[in-house]
């Protein structure tokens, strides 16, 4: 499945745990049967565990129909520690033959969940002893998502996930009572830049193997749902049922719209901060930091404020990746108190190009740049005239700019030709 399409995950109602992943890449049309074959595989590579079976079964969540993972097995110990883990992980991906990216994604995923239980206990990866994570439960978990994405060829796509619901309250294991979320699933959070948010329901929602999973899987987190056409929903039962909030896990596979589109679809994020009380020397000192600190484009829109005060709001388009920098410019050059932000998706023209054209003026052959865009498809969208090189022929030859302006236009029409 090429760069084009989309994954979608969004755990942002009730969290994300193993079975819940693996049931929801069921309800999208994995191959059961491959996730079956850890019945036969698990073990043979694992000491103390026999009859394991695994099953599928439709249920309602909130009223929402989803997929549920059953386990049932018979296991003699779950304390292993690090080592064990990674070589049970390593022995069962051989016999169910998972391909290169399969294999890499279920070894980092256990990686990250010993990782992160040696760094929290303070113990090396040899010698930390994993007690809930250490179950078989957790390498089906893991070897079975690997087959389902396998699968359905879901690896080298762009995958994004929803903000994280983690819960509240308090949970009780091995080690003592914490307030959710856990802290190996905090720890797990944190290292996969994961945004998080609270939930509806007091309780674990997202657990320390869902966690792990979800940030070896995505490239990214977003507030909000990207523009794109969706071709597959599935959904996947967690154990609990929540009532009136669905216990599910939903991913979503599509087709990024810019590949659908004639052009490019990016990600910007618009700043705003109103002001009535600074100088017009200030105000263009901080439109031209702005625009020299990266700022996309900068607009300054006259308004009035309270008690009838003329005033502005000053708006920036910025990348996501420097707005926090220029929301600072905006507070510490204006004293602002503070700065709206929101994210947008836009659809832009996706290539655009500087192009030299010769002109004749007076008898003279002088060079115009052009300014050429052009869609997806080599389609040229626009072509104007670039306006440094046009104020700079209007000085040279002492002629009013819109006169070249005209001169370039009708060379444009007449003369100008380019293939796409």
């Amino acid at each position: 499945m090429p760069m084009d399409r989309i994954v979608v995950v969004d755990p942002s109602v009730a969290g994300i745990s193993g079975d819940m992943f693996l049931s929801a890449l069921i309800s999208l049309g994995a191959d059961q049967k491959a996730v079956k074959s850890l019945e036969d595989a698990i073990p043979k590579c694992i000491d103390g565990v026999s009859d394991v079976e695994i099953l599928f079964t439709d249920v309602i969540r909130g009223g929402v129909k989803a997929e549920k993972l059953e386990v049932r097995l018979r296991e003699e110990h779950i304390h292993r520690r690090g080592s064990e883990l990674i070589k049970a992980i390593e022995c069962v991906a051989e016999k169910v033959e998972l391909d290169r990216n399969a294999m890499e994604f279920s070894i980092n995923t256990m990686k990250t969940l010993i990782e992160v239980e040696s760094y929290i206990h303070g113990k090396s990866i040899d010698e930390v002893e994993l007690h809930e994570i250490g179950s078989v439960d957790t390498i089906i978990d893991i070897v079975g998502v690997a087959l389902a994405l396998q699968s359905l060829n879901l690896y080298n796509v762009y995958a994004i996930s929803m903000p994280v619901a983690i819960g509240g309250g308090y949970i009780r294991f091995s080690h003592g009572v914490y307030p959710v979320p856990a802290p190996a699933t905090m720890e797990i959070l944190k290292r996969g830049r994961a945004i998080i948010v609270g939930g509806f329901v007091e309780g674990e929602l997202t657990t320390p193997t869902g966690a792990a999973l979800l940030i070896n899987f995505i490239k990214k987190f977003n507030y909000r749902y990207p523009l794109f056409e969706v071709e597959a929903v599935g959904y996947g039962a967690g154990e609990k049922d929540f009532g009136a909030i669905p216990n599910i896990l939903r991913i979503a596979i599509g087709r990024k719209a810019n590949e659908a589109l004639d052009y490019r679809l990016e990600e910007v994020v618009v700043l705003e901060t109103d002001i009535d009380d600074v100088t017009g020397e200030v105000i263009g000192y901080t439109f031209e930091k702005l625009l020299n600190f990266g700022a996309r484009d900068v607009s300054i829109i006259p308004i009035y404020m309270k008690k009838n005060r003329p005033g502005y709001t000053i708006r920036v388009i910025a990348d996501t990746k420097n707005y926090k920098d220029l929301a600072k410019i905006l507070i510490e050059e204006t004293g602002t108190l503070g700065v709206r932000y929101l994210t947008y998706n836009r659809i832009v023209v996706p290539n655009r190009e500087l192009v030299p054209m010769e002109l004749e003026i007076n008898g003279y052959r002088e060079t115009v740049l052009l300014k050429i865009s052009r869609d997806n498809k080599g389609n040229i969208v626009n072509i104007k005239p670039e306006y440094e090189s046009i104020k700079r022929l209007a000085h040279q030859f002492k002629i009013p700019l819109r006169k070249i302006l005209d001169m370039v236009y009708r060379a444009l029409n007449k003369n100008y030709s380019i293939t796409a």
